[in-house]
Parts: C-alpha cells; sequence; structure tokens
C-alpha cells in the first residue's frame, strides 16, 4: 500500500480474514495502529440442547440429559455481552412441559427478568424443534411415564404447545414470530408436523406467506437472522444433507442476500466447513449443545466406516441396514464430547462468527467472517471454498502399521479382519475431516473405496488425536492376488492429501 497511509476497511477485512480466530472482532487501519470496532450486534448461538432434568450443584454437566451444559454456555454469552441467544429447536428432549421448565430454569438463572449481569435486555430467539413437538412419543415417552391419559395430557407440550410456551416463558407465542434486535430483524419458525422424517422434512410451515407480508417490514440494507430447525434446502451440508426440508424456506430467503439462516436438526460438526453456504442468502448449520452428529449420507448406502449403523437419511431398507451391520466392523466414532454453538458479532462492514466447543471452552478454529453487504461478496460460497481449500497432508516418513485378526462386526458376529493404525495427517491448524482408503490390486486398479470420519473430526484442536484407524473384514477384500491399502486424508470439501501406502499382500 506504498502511498497510501490509510487502508480502506473492506479491503483490510477481507485480507485479513484468513487470520481467523486471531482477531477478536473486525478491525480497521487509523493514523497509529489498529482499532478494534464495538459490535453493532452480538447472538449466542445453539441448537439441539436436547434437555430433560434441571442439573445439581455439584452433578457432573456431561451426565444424562440435564441443563447443565445450557446453564455454562448462557453464562459465557453473559460474559460476552450479547444482546440475544438463538436456540434453534430440540429444546425438551422428550416434548414434556417439566423438560421445556428446565430450560427456562437454566435461562432465568442467567438472565433474570431476561436481563444480563450488567442490566442489559438479552432477547429469547428460541423456536421447537421436532423432539419438542412429537418427542413424547419416541420410544412411547410419555405414556410408559404416565399411564393415566388425563393425567399425560398434561405433561405434553404439544397438547398445549402456546399456553405453555407462553407460560414458560413469559412472551407471546406464534408459529412463525419476528423480533426486532437493536435494529436487526429476527424471525423465527417453530416446528410443526407431526412427524419427522430426515428430508424433505415438512416441519416449517407458513413461512413464504410471512415473508411475502412482512417483507416491507426487513431493511434491506441490514442484515437480518432467520431461525427454523431443520436446514434449509440445497444449502448448508449440500444436497444430500440429513435433516433438510422441502424447499420452503430456501424459496422464502432467496429474494433477501443479507438473510443469514440458522438451522440445526443434523447435530453435524461446526468443524465441517460446510457448515456455512452462501448463495443467494447465508445458510449455517448450527451443529449440537448435547452431542455432535457423525454424518452418514455423504456417501449413499455406504456412509462411513465409524458412523452408525442405520446410516439415516438415505432410505435405507430393514434388510440394507442388516448388511451394512454385517459390514462393518468399526464402532461409530464417540461424539458426547462434541457440544458446539457460535458468537455471532455484527459490524459495519462484515459479519464475524466465532466457533466453539462448550465441554473444553476453546474455539473450533478460525472465525468466519463475512463481508457487509453480503450482495458484494460471498467467500463461503461452496464453489469458491472447494476451488481454494488446501488438502491434509501425511508427514513425511509416515507409515501404516497393519496387523489381521478377529473382530466383532456392528452384528456382534465374530469375522476375520485387518486394521490399519496410521499417525494423523495435517497438524492442529488443518486437520483432515476424513480418510479415503483405497484397496488396489497389483496393477494399480481400485478394487474398492471405502471412508472413514477422522476420529477427533468434532474436536477442538488442543484434543488432536494423533493417531488414526481403519478396519475392514476380509470378506470384503479380493480374494484373488494381492492388494494393499492406500490412506488418503481429506478436507470437509473432498480435497485429498498424498497417500500412504502398505505392501502388497493377499487374504
Amino acid at each position: 500500500m506504498k502511498g497510501n497511509p490509510l487502508v480502506s476497511r473492506r479491503w483490510f477485512i477481507g485480507g485479513m480474514a484468513a487470520a481467523g480466530a486471531a482477531f477478536s472482532g473486525c478491525r480497521f487501519m487509523r493514523a497509529g495502529g489498529i482499532v478494534s470496532a464495538k459490535p453493532k450486534l452480538r447472538l449466542g448461538i445453539v441448537s439441539d440442547i436436547h434437555i430433560m432434568t434441571v442439573g445439581k450443584p455439584g452433578e457432573d454437566p456431561l451426565r444424562g440429559n440435564n441443563n447443565l451444559t445450557f446453564r455454562k454456555t448462557l453464562e459465557w454469552f453473559d460474559a460476552q455481552g450479547v444482546d440475544g441467544v438463538i436456540v434453534a429447536g430440540d429444546m425438551a428432549d422428550r416434548g414434556m412441559v417439566e423438560q421445556l421448565e428446565a430450560v427456562a430454569e437454566a435461562w432465568y438463572a442467567v438472565f433474570p427478568e431476561d436481563k444480563g449481569k450488567d442490566g442489559r435486555h438479552v432477547e429469547k430467539l428460541f423456536v421447537y424443534g421436532n423432539h419438542d413437538w412429537e418427542g413424547y412419543r419416541y420410544g412411547d415417552f410419555a405414556e410408559r411415564l404416565y399411564a393415566d391419559p388425563e393425567e399425560r395430557v398434561k405433561h405434553i407440550l404439544r397438547c398445549d404447545c402456546k399456553g405453555h410456551w407462553e407460560r414458560i416463558f413469559h412472551e407471546p407465542y406464534s408459529p412463525v414470530w419476528m423480533k426486532t434486535v437493536k435494529g436487526f430483524a429476527v424471525v423465527g419458525a417453530h416446528w410443526c408436523a407431526d412427524y419427522c422424517r430426515g428430508w424433505e422434512e415438512t416441519g416449517v410451515a407458513g413461512v413464504e406467506e410471512f415473508f411475502s407480508e412482512n417483507r416491507s417490514k426487513i431493511d434491506p440494507s441490514l442484515p437480518f437472522f432467520y431461525i427454523q430447525h431443520p436446514h434449509p434446502k440445497d444449502t448448508c451440508y449440500g444436497h444430500w444433507a440429513w435433516g433438510h426440508d422441502n424447499g420452503g424456506a430456501t424459496r422464502a430467503l432467496t429474494p433477501f442476500p443479507n438473510a443469514i439462516a440458522f438451522s440445526g436438526h443434523s447435530h453435524y460438526s461446526l468443524n465441517d466447513e460446510r457448515s456455512i453456504w452462501q448463495g443467494a442468502f447465508t445458510s449455517i448449520g448450527t451443529s449440537s449443545l448435547r452431542y455432535t452428529g457423525a454424518p452418514a449420507i455423504a456417501f449413499p448406502g455406504l456412509g462411513y466406516e465409524n458412523s452408525t449403523t442405520s446410516n439415516k437419511g438415505t432410505k435405507l431398507t430393514k434388510d440394507q441396514i442388516r448388511l451394512v451391520a454385517d459390514r462393518k466392523v468399526m464402532p461409530a466414532v464417540g461424539t458426547g464430547l462434541g457440544r458446539q454453538g457460535m458468537l455471532l458479532s455484527v459490524y459495519d462492514d462484515c459479519v464475524r462468527i466465532a466457533r466453539r466447543e462448550f465441554v473444553f471452552d476453546e474455539s473450533l478454529g478460525e472465525d468466519w467472517v463475512m463481508p457487509l453487504p453480503a450482495s458484494e461478496s460471498k467467500p463461503f460460497a461452496f464453489a469458491v471454498r472447494k476451488q481454494k481449500a488446501v488438502a491434509p497432508q501425511f508427514a513425511a516418513g509416515a507409515k501404516i502399521a497393519m496387523k489381521r485378526g478377529p473382530l466383532k462386526n456392528r452384528a456382534h458376529k465374530r469375522v476375520d479382519a485387518f486394521t490399519l493404525t496410521f499417525p494423523a495427517a495435517g497438524d492442529a491448524t488443518l486437520r483432515p475431516f476424513e480418510y479415503e482408503v483405497n484397496v488396489e490390486r497389483d496393477d494399480g486398479s481400485v478394487a474398492l473405496t471405502r471412508y472413514v470420519l477422522a476420529s477427533d473430526f468434532h474436536l477442538p484442536p488442543s484434543k488432536r488425536h494423533l493417531k488414526q484407524s481403519f478396519a475392514i473384514s476380509c470378506d470384503q477384500l479380493p480374494q484373488n492376488g494381492p492388494f494393499r491399502f492406500v490412506v488418503k486424508p481429506r478436507e470437509s470439501f473432498g480435497r485429498t492429501g498424498n497417500g500412504l501406502a502398505t505392501e502388497f499382500t493377499r487374504i
């Protein structure tokens, strides 16, 4: 910038976005140094908190489905000076009144009369999800708890979702609502469908009509925020995402380039860079404050070798699920420690989102910084990010250890299997999201390909696992001729690093 002592704020933000978490807020240049700007709005964001009980003093926050992690998260949000808190559905795990009361107990313990410690007003920006609406019948929960139908109906949220909401949260209930927080519009839509489908969700109704009727109330020059439980179709995580809606929200938000939508339902990790999508608007998956979900549908009909057996979202039949259980010999990766949320800060020329894990109280990685107005720049468009993605690499000299021996598959049958152990690729700042494993014949052809999630795909950088593994039953491997395993690290968008190979072997 020779000859120009001042740097434009937009250039500076765009140029420094890669610095990410090193900056606590957007900054700009003035004579004499860098000055931090004060955010115009700050929101805490979580989803899928799945609360069942009020936690007791000294109780383990990870025990059961108590409200202690939620309370701890609210305390951190309060310390950051938030103006409101988004909860994108699935608050009461089994849709019971006392469970929503446990949500409110944590809220009012931290924000009595909806006020932070410094007296500022903090807005509740909550919506129902499928668990709030129909969780009472999952496993016949309410029926087993209350045998008497007359007594049971008193405890089910669904039986009076409006009345219970207004009594518990002390605010009006509407299927689709709009609030203004420090001059910024926030719209929320409650879940209202009879059944969770997993794809083409019909859980949200009336959104298109609401935006058509209320468009004049939204300032198009400002970002505004939209909340629903299922992901807007064909946005974050891509078209294959489990838990997306039937397209209504996508159609409703397309005319609003400054709209930022928040959704949950899938529990997918914020370490997955596909959690943020920019197209006609911006869509962000909010993960979960209860547990992160291992995406299963990225490879339809197969899934990851260490994801769930059911491979939810692929519409597998029971027979197909049994076949998957017979095939998989790796246990599902544990995700209970992945309790994630976000802090959003709005500045004059950008929106900054910090990703955080609330078990270890650590950042999950560099912040997402979106320049404003959004119509001028879309740095988080999938095509742009896939092109710019950097593949993680194995360190020089890295090797695979291989052994053969019996393992139990998901159907609890003992099978002959190969197990590979290898060092994690990349480093704390550039970690693989998954690994691709190819089985190659001696002529170089690929006999089969499998995928395994990095065992730390949902954890903060300091909890990085230095060893990774892969296992496969021998009956899936070539029965004639030698073969070898080739393992390649991959980032979220599929950019693949260098491979490690074993020696050739045979069954």
